[in-house]
C-alpha cells in the first residue's frame, strides 16, 4: 500500500511539473512566434506576418507588441475597428506603449476622421515623449479638424521639422485670414517638397490675397500641372493594375515617376519592364540614366556595358558608358569610348567636349585642347 501511495504521489509531482513546464513553454514560444513576424515584415511579407503574429496572441494574448503590430496591419489595409480593437488592447497590457497610442491616434484621425477620440491618446503619447513629432503634427492636425486653430497652432509650432507639420501651420493661418504668417511656411514646405501641390495650391493664393498677383497666379498654374500628373499617375496605376503585363503602360509610368524625381518608383517601374521583356534597349538605356542620376555608378556600368555590348554602333551608348567611366576615375576606359563615339558621330558637339574633359582627367592636355577646339567648332 505504501508503495503504491508513492507512486501515486510521484505520478502527480510528475504531472504538476510537467504542466508547470508547458505553461511555462507557451510564453517563449509565443516570443518565438512573434520574432517569426518580424523577420517576414523586414522582408515585406505582410500576409505572413499577419498569421505570425495572430498566432503568437493565440499563444501568450498578454504579448503587447503582437497586438501592436496586428493592429499597423489592419491599419494598412485600412480596416480600422479591427486595427483601434488591437491598438487598445495593446495600450491595456502596456500603459507607456508610446507608438501604440500614435498609432491609435492616427487610426482615429485618418482612418476614421473621428478627431476628437485622437486628441487623448496623442496627448498621452506627448507626455511620454515630448520630442516626438509625428504626434504633435498629429494633434495639431487633430485640434485643426475641431477648428481649435490656436491649440493647433501651439502643437505645429513644436514640430516645424516635419513638412507637413509645417504646412499644416501655413493652414492654420490661412484658416484665420492671416495670409502674411501663412505665406512663409507655404515657401518652405515648397523648398523641401517642391510637388507639394496643395502648398502651391494655398500659396497662390494668400499671394493672391496680398496683391501680389502674378506670384499667385504662377502658383496656381504650377499647383493644376501637378494635380495633372496625380491623376496622370493614378490612371497608369489603375490601368497597370488591371493588365500588368503591358510594357508600354509601365513605361510611360517609369517616365513619369522620372519627371517627378521619384528614382526609386521608375527604378521598380522599368526592371518590371525588363522582367516583360529582357535587353529592351529603350527601357535599359533609361535605367542607366537613372543609375547615373542617383550615383550607383557600378550599376550603370553594367547596364551601359551590355547596351554597348547590343549595340556597338550607337554613339549615344558609348557616350554614356564613358561619362560611367569618367565618374568613376577611369579616363583611359573612358577615352577609349568617346574616341569610337565621335568616329560613329562625327557632327555631335557634346560627344567632343566630354573626349576634352576624359583626356584632361588622364594629364593628355595636348589632345585635350584638340578636342575642345573641335567641340568649339561645331558649337561655333
Amino acid at each position: 500500500m505504501k508503495t503504491n501511495f508513492l507512486c501515486l504521489s510521484l505520478l502527480i509531482f510528475l504531472s504538476v511539473v510537467c504542466l508547470a513546464s508547458a505553461e511555462q513553454g507557451k510564453p517563449d514560444k509565443a516570443t518565438r512566434v512573434y520574432a517569426l513576424g518580424l523577420h517576414a515584415l523586414t522582408r515585406g511579407e505582410d500576409h505572413n506576418a499577419f498569421v505570425a503574429f495572430q498566432r503568437a496572441v493565440e499563444l501568450d494574448v498578454s504579448l503587447a507588441d503582437a497586438h501592436y503590430q496586428l493592429g499597423v496591419l489592419h491599419g494598412k489595409q485600412s480596416q480600422w475597428k479591427p486595427a483601434i480593437d488591437a491598438l487598445r488592447t495593446a495600450i491595456k497590457l502596456t500603459p507607456d506603449f508610446v507608438d501604440a497610442y500614435v498609432r491609435l491616434g492616427e487610426a482615429y484621425l485618418m482612418g476614421t476622421a473621428n478627431a476628437k477620440d485622437a486628441i487623448e491618446p496623442l496627448q498621452r503619447a506627448l507626455q511620454l515623449r515630448p520630442d516626438l513629432l509625428c504626434a504633435r503634427r498629429l494633434l495639431g492636425d487633430a485640434y485643426l479638424r475641431q477648428n481649435r486653430i490656436e491649440d493647433a497652432i501651439h502643437q505645429l509650432k513644436q514640430a516645424m521639422e516635419d513638412s507637413e507639420a509645417r504646412y499644416l501651420l501655413g493652414f492654420a493661418y490661412f484658416q484665420i485670414e492671416d495670409f502674411t504668417e501663412a505665406i512663409p511656411h507655404f515657401e518652405t514646405v515648397i523648398k523641401r517638397q517642391k510637388r507639394h501641390a496643395k502648398a502651391h495650391f494655398n500659396l497662390g493664393n494668400c499671394y493672391l490675397r496680398t496683391g501680389k498677383i502674378a506670384e499667385g497666379r504662377a502658383a496656381l498654374r504650377t499647383f493644376e500641372t501637378l494635380t495633372r500628373e496625380e491623376e496622370q499617375l493614378a490612371s497608369l496605376q489603375r490601368l497597370i493594375l488591371n493588365n500588368p503585363q503591358r510594357l508600354q503602360l509601365r513605361y510611360q509610368l517609369a517616365e513619369l515617376h522620372i519627371k517627378r524625381t521619384e528614382w526609386e518608383l521608375a527604378s521598380a517601374e522599368l526592371k518590371a519592364c525588363l522582367a516583360i521583356k529582357p535587353h529592351d534597349e529603350k527601357v535599359s538605356e533609361l535605367l542607366g540614366y537613372i543609375y547615373l542620376k542617383t550615383e550607383a555608378y557600378p550599376d550603370a556600368l553594367e547596364v551601359y556595358g551590355h547596351l554597348v555590348e547590343a549595340y556597338p554602333e550607337s554613339a549615344l551608348h558609348r557616350n554614356s558608358l564613358g561619362i560611367v567611366y569618367m565618374m568613376l576615375k577611369k579616363p583611359r576606359q573612358a577615352i577609349a569610348q568617346f574616341e569610337t563615339a565621335t568616329r560613329l558621330d562625327t557632327t555631335n558637339a557634346r560627344l567632343y567636349r566630354n573626349l576634352a574633359n576624359a583626356y584632361r582627367q588622364a594629364g593628355e592636355r595636348e589632345k585635350a585642347e584638340q578636342a575642345y577646339q573641335h567641340y568649339r567648332s561645331l558649337t561655333e
